[in-house]
C-alpha cells in the first residue's frame, strides 16, 4: 500500500507498512485468542472477554499500543509479577506483542465472581460483620504479603481490585499492572501503600466507606475527616472489635496510629494482627504459620458469598474479569517463608481422625529433587504443605510433560523426629491425576529408590488418604510424585496439605 500525502509541499509519494489491524469481535490475536466482546477502555489500555481456541475457556485479554508511552514499563512490570506464586492471585497467562494490532497483548483468567466494591454497595452503606471482614481482608493481606516476599509490590490496593469468586475464594487482580497504569496509591512508596490498601479493605468492610474524601469504587467517603486524618472506625460504625480497630489505625496512613504502637511496616504484619483477632489462643501458632481456624473459614466464605451472590444476582450483577499479572503458574501459594515447623492437626482429607490411629507431629519438612539440576525444587514453598491451610501449597516447578519430562521424580521429605509407627498419609494435592508413592526410610542420603514403598496410587484426586496394609516404623516418610496434572500450557504437581497417622 502506497501513501500518497504528501509534506507541506505535496506531491512526494512514499511506502508505508499495512495500517494495524482494529481490535474487533472474532478477531484471533497471538494466534489462539479469539475477542467476544469490549469489556472496558481504561488507563490507555484496552480490556476484552475472550476465548483460548486452543484450550476452549474463556480469558480476559488486555491491549496496550506498542508505541504506547508505558508499554515497556508495563511489559517489564507483569513479567516481574509473574513470579509471584499465591493462590489468590489472577493468573496472567501470556504476555506478548501481537503485530497484526500492533499491541502488547496481556492475557489472564477470566474470572466469575463479583468485585468486592459491588459487593460491598450492594448492601447500601451497611457495613460487613467484624469477622467476616477480617477474614475477607486476611485473604488479601496474605496474597500482598506473598507478593511482598517476591519483591514485586501491588501499590494500588482498592474494593474492586478484590474478586469474590463464585465458589467463594477471595482473589486480588491488578499486580503488576494497576500501578503502572494509574500510579502507586497512596504515596510514592507501593510497599507502605499495600499495608495501607489492606488496613483500606478492612475499613471498608466494617464501616461500608472508603477510608478518604472522595468516592471509590461506589463506596462513599467517610462522613468526616478530622483534621486531616480519617477517624477509626469505631468513630463511624458501633461494635468495632478493639483488635480491628487497631489493626486498621496501625494500617491506615491516613489515621491517627495508636499511642505506644507504631504502624505495621509490611502486609505479613497485618496477616498477623488479623489471626490475633481471629484466633486468640491459637495466635502464637498462627505466627508460625498455622491456621486453625481455616476449616471456619471455608465455612463462612461459602454461605458468605453464596448469599452475596443471590443477592447480587438479583440486582443483574454480572461476571467480572480480573487483571493483574501475577503468576505464570496456576498453583499459587501464600505466605512469607520461613522455617519449617510442627504441623497442626487440621482434617486434610475432610474426616476426623480414626479411632485408634494418632496425628504425627512433623518436625520438618523440605523438598526432595535428587534427579534435578539443582537438587532443589521451590524449597521456600515447602513449608505450606505442613501450615494447616489448604488453600496454600508447596508445587513442582512447570515441565513439558507429565512424566516431569523425563526425570524419575521428584517430592516432599517428612522429618517426623524419630522412628515412629505410620499406618496412613491424608493428603490434599494440587490438581487431579498425580501418580505418586508413599516412601519411607531411616537414611535420606539414600537414593529414593532404596526407600521402603509404603502405598502408590496413580491418577490420583486432589484430595485422599494413602493407607498402609501394615504400619511401617520409619523417622522419615517421602512423598514422591511420579506423574502431575495439567496445568494450562504445561504440567504441574504439588502438596496443599498432608497429615501423617499413626
Amino acid at each position: 500500500m502506497t501513501d500518497t500525502r504528501g509534506g507541506r509541499g505535496g506531491g512526494s509519494r512514499r511506502t508505508t507498512r499495512p495500517r494495524a489491524t482494529e481490535l474487533a469481535p472474532d478477531l484471533v490475536v497471538l494466534g489462539r485468542y479469539r475477542l467476544v466482546d469490549r469489556v472496558a477502555d481504561t488507563g490507555g489500555t484496552s480490556l476484552w472477554r475472550g476465548i483460548d481456541d486452543r484450550l476452549r475457556r474463556p480469558v480476559a485479554i488486555r491491549f496496550m499500543a506498542l508505541d504506547g508511552e508505558l508499554v515497556d514499563e508495563l511489559r517489564v512490570s507483569a513479567a516481574r509479577a509473574s513470579h509471584v506464586t499465591d493462590r489468590r492471585a489472577v493468573a496472567v497467562l501470556d504476555i506478548d506483542s501481537d503485530l497484526v494490532t500492533e499491541k502488547l497483548v496481556i492475557v489472564t483468567e477470566w474470572l466469575a465472581g463479583t468485585a468486592l466494591g459491588d459487593l460491598l454497595a450492594s448492601r447500601g452503606g451497611e457495613a460487613m460483620p467484624a469477622r467476616q471482614s477480617a477474614l475477607i481482608t486476611l485473604e488479601v493481606a496474605r496474597f500482598l504479603a506473598a507478593a511482598a516476599e517476591e519483591g514485586v509490590p501491588h501499590g494500588r490496593i482498592r474494593p474492586n481490585c478484590v474478586i469474590v469468586t463464585d465458589t467463594g475464594e477471595v482473589r486480588v487482580r491488578g499486580l503488576g499492572v494497576d500501578d503502572v497504569l494509574y500510579g502507586v496509591d497512596p504515596g510514592e512508596d507501593p510497599a507502605a501503600a499495600d499495608v495501607h490498601g489492606a488496613g483500606a479493605i478492612l475499613y471498608s468492610c466494617m464501616t461500608g466507606r472508603w477510608p478518604g474524601t472522595e468516592d471509590v469504587d461506589g463506596l462513599a467517603p467517610v462522613p468526616s475527616v478530622e483534621r486531616g486524618r480519617v477517624p477509626w472506625p469505631s468513630r463511624v460504625v458501633v461494635d468495632v472489635p478493639r483488635e480491628l480497630d487497631e489493626v486498621v489505625a496501625r494500617s491506615l496512613l491516613s489515621t491517627q496510629q495508636p499511642k505506644g504502637k507504631l504502624r505495621y511496616s509490611a502486609p505479613s504484619e497485618v496477616v498477623a494482627g488479623l489471626q490475633a483477632y481471629l484466633n486468640p489462643q491459637a495466635a502464637p501458632i498462627a505466627r508460625r504459620g498455622h491456621e486453625p481456624w481455616r476449616p471456619w473459614l471455608r465455612a463462612g466464605t461459602v454461605l458468605l458469598f453464596t448469599g452475596a451472590a443471590v443477592g447480587l444476582a438479583a440486582l443483574g450483577v454480572s461476571l467480572l474479569t480480573g487483571l493483574g499479572s501475577p503468576p505464570v503458574n496456576a498453583a499459587r501459594t501464600a505466605g512469607p517463608t520461613g522455617q519449617p515447623s510442627v504441623s497442626p492437626t487440621p482434617t486434610v482429607s475432610g474426616t476426623p481422625v480414626p479411632e485408634g490411629t494418632t496425628v504425627i507431629p512433623i518436625v520438618s519438612v523440605k523438598d526432595f529433587d535428587p534427579y534435578g539440576d539443582t537438587r532443589e525444587e521451590n524449597p521456600q514453598l515447602a513449608r505450606l504443605a505442613v501450615d494447616g491451610d489448604p488453600a496454600t501449597a508447596w508445587t513442582t516447578v512447570r515441565y513439558r510433560q507429565p512424566d516431569l519430562s523425563g526425570k524419575p521424580g521428584v517430592g516432599l521429605l517428612l522429618d517426623l523426629g524419630a522412628p515412629r509407627p505410620v499406618r496412613a498419609v491424608d493428603l490434599r494435592l494440587v490438581g487431579s491425576g498425580t501418580d505418586l508413592s508413599l516412601r519411607a526410610t531411616d537414611d535420606p542420603s539414600k537414593p529414593p529408590e532404596d526407600f521402603r514403598s509404603m502405598a502408590e496410587v496413580t491418577g490420583a484426586s486432589n484430595a485422599l488418604t494413602l493407607r498402609v496394609p501394615t504400619p511401617v516404623t520409619t523417622r522419615y516418610v517421602l512423598i514422591w510424585l511420579t506423574a502431575i496434572p495439567s496445568n494450562n500450557s504445561s504440567y504441574q504437581g504439588g502438596v496443599a496439605e498432608v497429615r501423617v497417622l499413626g
